[in-house]
């Protein structure tokens, strides 16, 4: 799709715009500490067409969504305005792409709106933030809506000895927590799914299962370069609508995307545990034997020479380096190895930056999430697992 230089200081001045730099979720005067806001999840099970089930979720929540876009403050205000002076740029090849690709999902972003009373554009630009910001920074030199700070996710996977374990920490903004939710989606003719979601966003991108028996949870890669194509989101979404992993690998393949991305998915079914780090112009897959850890750089041989913002890598590689380490000592101790081992791992506070986040710039661990193949099982823990706050989901 044709871009052009789209400069937003000179339009901001004329429109009176304010762009704060480096602004990411709640300021600190917030004061928000994950640590006792709860020991759940809100739980919701919807049915119907795409736009019935975004509807139901929007409407019952409703307050949630509306919140988590409050606490997104001046970022989501300044992704707005850089949208509104170029939706050509910014917008318009989003969901046209969305559209041509995933229109079922595009659907459901609609009666998400139509539920929680917000337009389709309103409801939309959470699910592309990232997309935005990176593509106003490519296009003007400018990384004034790159957020800093330790907000990448940490996962760890084990598949060998008959034993198969899919683990994941999810870390993003704090002002998130509160609102998150998990939701149990039937949809007519396609697996049914159990994930944890942000508030308004597709489910998808924290950890999830389906009736197949598929499991996904995922690593951003924060790469320099994006195609204004289909969003990140789509895709993560996408892979809970497989029937087999031969599926979930296609569906992470296909060549319209946006972003750099990594999807770590595997099968009750099959048991197996598959890696795929994806870009624009490649991608490759490791499947899993033995310990495999991941974070938000990309690690697989032919993947190396794709640029990745550098401000990532601090957080990404230290908490990479933590995991290999405490990993590394139980490789040759099978018997040793079971969900509480793993979770012990992601509950490590050691490092520059920890896999267990505790409201570092405004950045938490959300959630820890440990798939349990030979139970088909999801052990969910509400914030930081070293806090022990933890709910069983079983699988379908």
């Amino acid at each position: 799709m044709k871009r052009r230089e789209f400069l937003l200081g000179s339009v901001a001045a004329t429109t009176g715009a304010v762009l704060l730099p480096n602004i990411w979720g709640c300021s600190k005067d917030d004061n928000n500490d994950n640590t006792d806001i709860g020991t759940h999840f809100k739980y919701l099970e919807v049915a119907g067409s795409h736009y019935e089930i975004g509807k139901q979720i929007g409407s019952h929540f409703r307050n949630e969504i509306l919140g988590s876009q409050m606490g997104l403050g001046d970022l989501l205000n300044s992704i707005k305005a850089v949208v509104d002076m170029a939706p050509d740029i910014y917008y318009d090849p989003f969901l046209e792409a969305a559209q041509n690709v995933f229109p079922d999902y595009v659907d459901e972003i609609q009666g998400v709106a139509d539920g929680c009373g917000l337009s389709l554009k309103d409801a939309f630009l959470p699910n592309i933030i990232m997309e935005v910001a990176y593509l106003y920074a490519e296009l003007n030199g400018k990384r004034s809506l790159i957020p800093k700070g330790n907000l990448g996710c940490s996962s760890v996977a084990y598949s060998k000895n008959g034993k198969h374990f899919l683990a994941h920490n999810e870390d993003l903004f704090t002002s998130f927590l509160s609102g998150m939710y998990v939701v149990k989606i039937s949809v007519p003719g396609k697996p049914q799914i159990l994930n944890l979601s942000y508030p308004g966003l597709l489910p998808g991108i924290p950890p999830g299962m389906n009736e197949a028996g598929i499991v996904q949870c995922g690593n951003d890669i924060c790469g320099l370069h994006i195609e204004q194509s289909v969003p990140m989101v789509f895709h993560f979404r996408s892979v809970l609508d497989a029937t087999s992993l031969n599926d979930a690998a296609a569906r992470v393949t296909i060549p319209e995307r946006s972003r750099t991305m990594t999807h770590n998915i595997g099968s009750f079914d099959e048991n197996k545990i598959i890696s795929i780090e994806a870009a624009i112009s490649k991608h490759e897959q490791y499947d899993v034997d033995g310990f495999y850890v991941h974070t938000n750089h990309f690690i697989l041989p032919e993947m190396l020479d794709i640029e990745i913002d550098e401000g990532s890598l601090s957080s990404s590689e230290s908490r990479f380096n933590e995991l290999t380490s405490e990993s590394d000592g139980y490789v040759d101790k099978p018997d040793k190895v079971n969900s509480e081992l793993i979770t012990m791992f992601l509950s490590s506070h050691n490092g520059e930056y920890c896999p267990c986040t505790h409201n570092s710039h405004d950045a938490s661990t959300l959630a820890n999430a440990v798939f349990d193949f030979s139970d088909r099982n999801l052990k969910l823990h509400y914030s930081n697992p070293c806090l022990g706050n933890i709910k069983n989901y079983q699988g379908f």
